[in-house]
């Protein structure tokens, strides 16, 4: 039986995820309505290079970072360390980033295309970057930011309700979604200054230059994964036009959507699990096992729905306009199964295990083939929003692959 407290957990951020398949299936149809394709499909563009760079910023610590905390949670001074030295190196990654974004802003035509709302990107990355997700999970204290999460982005629905009216408004679109994230962020403030106030220093500059190196491996290894599974909408955009975007944006939104009960139980397991890995390796292994047949049936579920019900869902929700992104969904539907079980198999025993050289490996292969076949498609004339699912897919097949038999490896071996 899996332990009381991360099943806890896994409710808290399976609530998150409930709301954030509510929360699109409530505004998107809306949006897109009011927007139309090609406003919709710069409000997307804008919104995925956003995430992607406050992604960036924050240079994988919700991998490092997490990991450390979750070792060393009852030590509140190396806690606070950690969290300060995190937000410098943020704030110098976010500060390099914004400068260039805007000198490019500064060269690029404003008149169509995503060109228009580049400037709108930094905002975007600014408020994701105040709350760091991976403080609270490596605490195990995902009720803090859950909640102050669900309403702020409430609140920016409730505002784009409101205030968008037609497709002159997209950049405010962009905006208020963004503001969504601020409330999360002041939770965070007060509870680092209720919790860790008096320990909490600015880290000097060797501080934050070893916390660069050491973190550098795993960054460059976790860029390779939000390219490859965040980055989409972003690359559709620049080859395929926002028209192409928007059509694949809303597929993978949904796919996202669906995603998020999978990440809920493999985030709220990664704390626990990398916390045996050192303690009682056998239990860890155990309780991956627990965890992959959760997210499995989960998986299989979500998979089906979007193969059989993707006409309907798309017709219903979006209009005939957006037909196109019901072909999207059913390219995608195998990824809920690789996806969830393959991340028992990457995320929570290589990651934790001591093979982390090659799951790094394995994820840039795992970027290469997914921009080899997305890119091999588009020369081969195939629209970027159907060559872009094909290459999660099989993006996606080769690390439950490779990531799976390295486990069943462990297994055999009795690890």
């Amino acid at each position: 039986m899996i332990d009381r407290k991360i099943l806890h957990n896994i409710s808290y951020l399976g609530l998150t995820n409930v709301a954030n398949l509510i929360i699109p299936l409530v505004v998107l149809p809306f949006i897109t309505r009011v927007l139309g394709p090609t406003q919709f499909g710069q409000y997307a563009w804008a919104v995925s290079a956003g995430t992607l760079l406050g992604l960036v910023c924050d240079f994988g610590f919700n991998w490092s970072a997490a990991r450390e905390v979750a070792i060393h949670k009852e030590d509140r001074q190396r806690t606070a360390a950690i969290v300060a030295e995190a937000y410098a190196v943020r704030a110098l990654l976010f500060t390099l980033t914004s400068l260039l974004i805007f000198a490019i802003w500064s060269q690029l035509p404003h008149g169509d295309g995503v060109g228009v709302v580049l400037s709108f990107v930094p905002l975007i990355a600014f408020c994701n970057l105040l709350t760091p997700p991976w403080l609270f999970q490596g605490l195990e204290q995902f009720r803090i930011v859950v909640f102050s999460s669900m309403f702020g982005r409430l609140a920016g629905v409730i505002g784009i309700f409101a205030l968008v009216r037609g497709p002159e408004d997209a950049g405010l679109a962009i905006a208020l979604t963004a503001a969504g994230a601020l409330l999360p962020g002041m939770v965070t403030f007060r509870f680092l200054a209720q919790h860790y106030g008096d320990v909490l220093r600015l880290p000097t500059r060797t501080e934050v230059g070893a916390r660069l190196r050491s973190a550098w491996r795993i960054f460059a290894a976790d860029l390779v994964i939000q390219v490859y599974t965040m980055a989409q909408t972003f690359l559709v955009g620049l080859l395929g036009g926002p028209v192409a975007a928007a059509q694949y944006n809303i597929g993978d939104r949904c796919l996202n959507a669906g995603k998020g009960f999978l990440a809920a139980i493999t985030q709220a397991a990664m704390p626990r699990v990398a916390n045996l890995a050192v303690t009682d390796p056998a239990a860890g292994m155990r309780l991956i096992r627990k965890v992959m047949l959760m997210v499995g049936g989960v998986g299989l579920a979500g998979g089906l729905v979007m193969a059989f019900g993707a006409d309907l869902l798309v017709m219903t929700v979006f209009g005939p306009d957006f037909m196109e992104s019901a072909r999207v969904l059913r390219i995608l539907s195998p990824v809920p199964v690789l996806v969830g079980i393959g991340s028992c198999f990457s995320s929570l025993y290589m990651f934790n295990y001591g093979e982390n050289r090659l799951w790094a490996l394995m994820l840039k292969m795992a970027a290469a083939i997914n921009f080899g076949t997305m890119l091999g498609l588009h020369l081969l004339g195939v629209d970027m929003h159907i060559a872009a699912p094909i290459a999660v897919v099989a993006a996606e097949s080769f690390v439950f692959l490779l990531a799976g038999y390295r486990f069943v490896r462990a297994v055999r071996r009795g690890h």
